[in-house]
């Protein structure tokens, strides 16, 4: 557990606007040490953004599938206004001014769950929904720490048809910095998931450059895209006896 930050362990950033905490002089190091509450807040949002109000949430642990960042409300709100006034974390929703104060993040943290039955539909109210992230410093001071290898990040999404019955029209993709991480990676989806992938529709292609997250960016990426397959694709699909998919894209960083 790091012991709470003093004067002087604070040290002014590169900018030199935002004080930063950093390791002790006898450490003879300039590597950002956190708390336990600093650091968890800045990894849950390394990928996504995180609704302010969810921190406080009783199935936080559930949702996140992690564990909880054990403060109370009060030691949150100190915490979270912490990072934001060291430029590391911002808070904000898609309608207002970036929120700043203890007081305003405690209304974030009170802001309502949208729910099926309310007059204000989805998309209007997600609008609202306070979300905190990392800025461009908090990211440096993430990975200083972390160390993550982003070659080996792989990135995964899907695209759902409108129509629910036509599965075969999901389209699937995966991204990665290193083109052969990503070709092992895709052998494995296709052993394990074989129900996903149509191979007469895959298709590779490199985009350039590559937002990896809505922080960081990199130079360019690998991409292979494909559909999910019909019935009798699925049972003739090849077998590649390697590690499952989800092993690949949990390598990346070391303190995850």
């Amino acid at each position: 557990m790091c012991k709470p930050h003093t004067l002087r362990d604070l040290v002014k950033s590169a900018e030199g606007k935002k004080w930063i905490p950093l390791q002790n002089e006898r450490d003879n190091s300039m590597e950002p040490r956190f708390t336990r509450g600093e650091y968890w807040l800045l990894d849950t949002v390394v990928e996504f953004r995180f609704p302010v109000r969810d921190l406080m949430a009783d199935n936080l642990e559930e949702i996140l599938n992690k564990k909880g960042h054990g403060l109370t409300r009060d030691a949150l709100i100190e915490t979270l206004h912490r990072l934001i006034s060291w430029g590391l974390i911002s808070a904000k929703n898609e309608v207002d001014a970036p929120i700043s104060t203890p007081q305003q993040i405690g209304r974030a943290l009170k802001e309502p769950s949208w729910r099926m039955s309310s007059s204000v539909d989805w998309k209007t109210y997600r609008k609202t929904v306070t979300r905190y992230g990392l800025t461009s410093e908090g990211g440096a001071q993430w990975e200083a720490f972390a160390a993550p290898d982003w070659q080996e990040y792989i990135y995964t999404s899907l695209d759902l048809p409108d129509d629910p019955d036509h599965s075969d029209q999901v389209i699937r993709e995966a991204i990665c910095a290193d083109k052969e991480w990503l070709e092992i990676y895709f052998k494995s989806k296709c052993f394990y998931d074989a129900r996903q992938v149509s191979l007469a529709t895959v298709e590779w292609d490199y985009i350039a450059p590559w937002d990896v997250t809505y922080w960081k960016q990199l130079e360019g990426a690998h991409r292979v895209r494909f559909h999910s397959p019909d019935q009798t694709e699925v049972q003739n699909a090849k077998r590649y006896p390697l590690r499952k998919p989800e092993w690949y894209r949990s390598l990346w960083c070391a303190w995850r």
